[in-house]
């Protein structure tokens, strides 16, 4: 929890309000602050927004932004937009970089009467390594300066963005006193604004979060930049990475509650279900089971140019760097793959594993910095979210990273489905593993992943499996090659059964669950014996399945089964209502005791027989037992006393009572007391 930002606020809910304020519907957007300390961001904001957004008693003795503050207002267009502000004081860059996630546009900041500083060019390295596209540069303070001033400065500028997204961006004079330029600011934001985000709320919700306290009456509220997706209130989502559940108790956005919120909004989320002192800022609120959790993941580094006059730093092997991706930070040791050492400017493929795990999704962007002193030296982006299970060594690292950057989303995709084993997973998950979950500050023009997987299953790389609720429709897609090994597993396994139990129907179907499928999810376990049913396999009834008899092995082994089966059904039949025990009915037929079990149970399975108390009755028997006692009430009579359904099938107490029990369950009698009555199925 941030505790500086709750306590410091006279009323919490107002903290809510400011934490959450972002953008509604399409057309709003994230606007970010950057620039060096002291030169008047916060200043600026207040002009445009006529909101303060130094919250913090120490901020306000020390004229300086040490926290992330927030603010909204509406552009001249209707189109309304949040703005956060950030530290500009190097001792509190990792505040700057929670702040950066998510943004739509930068509003660099230079004051005339200083020009460009330390973290003026550090904040633009560490926008350029976030993949930022979209800004606009304030000069503040420009009544400070005469003209000939302003005009030194604004070259100073425009050298300093060159070659960086920012170049050619436009530079607005504005004075936060006098409020000269602020139109003319606004007015290039809103032209800037004009260009597409990339947003996609089609892709699972991801939240980084920045702020977390508790309001009175309400609970844990947790804020932050919604970077993907959507939420509604009601929804269950995870708090990552500790991989708690909690609920969407309400939303609020712009101070107002609302029903969902979409990607690229500011958002205040009221959570059940989990404690406060559970969330930190850095924690990810995402849909349950779509973001990898990781603490070995590859990605392409790029080192911060060197600066003139600036000192170099060198990234070597095994070096411990502060990590920073989203709202994270975790010190991390970067693993090279070619080379001992990277120097300023250079980049290349590099692992990283970190001392904490970290949620990241492919296309993510992050920033290292040196572990002492602290400072940015590099950014890139991820390729893999989790090496974990993938790479073996040094090498094999550095060449999965290879073909993961040349590769295409549905290649990815391919190997997210080939990396599965043939298990069946959803669309979501496969996204989640092939990286293809929306990026933090990335834009994505790729197709979504259902079309996606239906190029693949039209390629015949992928195979769609149906959930047993979805009809036609696909719910989960598996690898053709990792299927037709899993299928492999089961003829073996069942073929095994066929050997131990010659006589049996099929192999227990929960057995096969847990043996074979390692006690696969019982939707995904059903969509995949639906498949391998539909592709001739296997075929079963709800409980026993057994290989499909169209091979003449299979019809062979059958063939001779039924000849006991029947032989053992003729016997049973004969016996009438008082079947013979157990031994004395495999002396007559010829089996051994595990035999005959094998043969009862494929009966039983089959209608044939029905067990009572561990004695076959065939079902005919049954039956007429049944017709007996209904034609029984039918004559009028109320009640039916043991003694009385013992004559009336012509029985001994022995078989008359375990008959008389399984006819209740049969709804045909009603117990009451030591006598029966006649039950719900006999008087509809």
């Amino acid at each position: 929890m941030n505790k500086e930002a709750a306590d410091a606020t006279p009323d919490p809910r107002a903290a809510a309000v400011g934490g959450a304020v972002g953008f509604g519907g399409a057309g709003g957007a994230i606007i970010g602050t950057a620039g060096h300390v002291d030169h008047g961001k916060t200043a600026l904001v207040l002009a445009l927004t006529g909101q303060d957004t130094d919250r913090l008693p120490e901020e306000k003795a020390r004229g300086i932004s040490i926290e992330l503050g927030f603010a909204s207002f509406t552009l001249p267009s209707g189109r309304s937009a949040s703005i956060v502000d950030v530290p500009g004081h190097e001792r509190f860059i990792r505040n700057m970089l929670a702040g950066a996630t998510g943004m739509d546009l930068v509003l660099l900041v230079v004051a005339a009467d200083e020009g460009v500083m330390p973290q003026t060019l550090e904040h633009l390295d560490i926008l350029r390594h976030l993949g930022l596209s979209r800004g606009v540069i304030a000069l503040t303070k420009s009544d400070l300066v005469d003209a000939d001033w302003l005009e030194l400065v604004r070259g100073e500028v425009a050298a300093a963005v060159a070659g960086t997204f920012l170049q050619g961006a436009a530079i607005v004079p504005v004075s936060s006193v006098t409020h000269a330029g602020l139109g003319e600011l606004v007015t290039a934001i809103e032209k800037e604004l004009t260009r597409p985000s990339g947003r996609d709320v089609s892709r699972p919700a991801r939240l980084p979060i920045d702020r977390v306290f508790t309001l009175p009456g309400f609970g844990t509220v947790v804020t932050g930049t919604l970077v993907a997706g959507s939420l509604r209130r009601e929804d269950t989502v995870e708090l990552l990475p500790a991989g708690r559940q909690a609920r969407v108790r309400g939303l609020e956005v712009h101070g107002g509650q609302v029903e969902r919120a979409g990607a690229g909004q500011r958002v205040a989320v009221n959570l059940a279900g989990v404690d406060h002192e559970q969330v930190k800022r850095g924690d990810t609120l995402a849909a349950p089971g779509t973001y990898k959790v990781t603490a070995y993941f590859g990605a392409r580094l790029t080192m911060t140019p060197p600066r003139r006059g600036g000192a170099t730093y060198e990234l070597s092997d095994g070096a411990p760097v502060h990590f920073h991706t989203g709202t994270t930070e975790v010190v991390a040791r970067a693993l090279l793959t070619a080379g001992k050492t990277l120097g300023p400017g250079d980049s290349d493929l590099v692992g990283f594993r970190a001392e904490e795990p970290v949620v990241l999704a492919r296309g993510d962007r992050f920033i290292i910095r040196s572990y002492s002193p602290v400072t940015t030296v590099g950014g890139g982006i991820i390729l893999e979210p989790d090496l974990t299970a993938r790479v073996k060594n040094r090498a094999q690292m550095g060449q999965y990273l290879r073909s993961s950057e040349a590769g295409r989303p549905i290649d990815h995709l391919r190997r997210a489905l080939v990396s599965a084993g043939g298990k069946p997973a959803t669309a979501a998950e496969l996204a989640q593993a092939a990286g293809l979950a929306q990026a933090i500050g990335m834009e994505l023009a790729d197709p979504t992943v259902p079309s996606l997987l239906a190029g693949l299953t039209s390629e015949g790389t992928a195979v769609g499996l149906v959930g047993p609720s979805t009809g036609q429709a696909p719910e989960f897609w598996a690898d053709p090659a990792g299927l037709s090994r899993l299928a492999g597993h089961l003829s073996d396994y069942l073929n095994d059964y066929y050997r131990k139990h010659p006589y049996g129907l099929g192999a227990d179907r929960e057995d096969v669950r847990s043996k074979v499928f390692g006690k696969l999810e019982p939707r995904r376990f059903a969509a995949i014996l639906d498949h391998f049913a539909r592709s001739g396999l296997i075929q079963g009834d709800r409980d026993r399945l057994a290989l499909n008899r169209e091979s003449d092995a299979e019809r062979r082994r059958f063939e001779q089964a039924s000849r006991v089966w029947t032989r053992v059904e003729e016997a049973v039949a004969g016996a009438g209502l008082a079947p013979p025990a157990t031994s004395e009915l495999a002396a007559r037929v010829g089996l051994s005791g595990p035999d005959l079990e094998d043969v009862l149970a494929a009966l039983a399975a089959q209608g044939r027989v029905v067990r009572l108390e561990g004695m076959p009755f065939h079902a005919a028997a049954v039956e007429r037992a049944r017709a007996l006692v209904v034609g029984y009430f039918a004559a009028g009579n109320r009640e039916l006393p043991v003694a009385s359904f013992r004559d009336l099938i012509g029985a001994t107490r022995k078989y008359a009572l375990p008959l008389l029990e399984y006819l209740d369950r049969c709804g045909i009698t009603l117990r009451q007391g030591e006598t029966r009555v006649a039950g719900p199925a006999v008087r509809r």
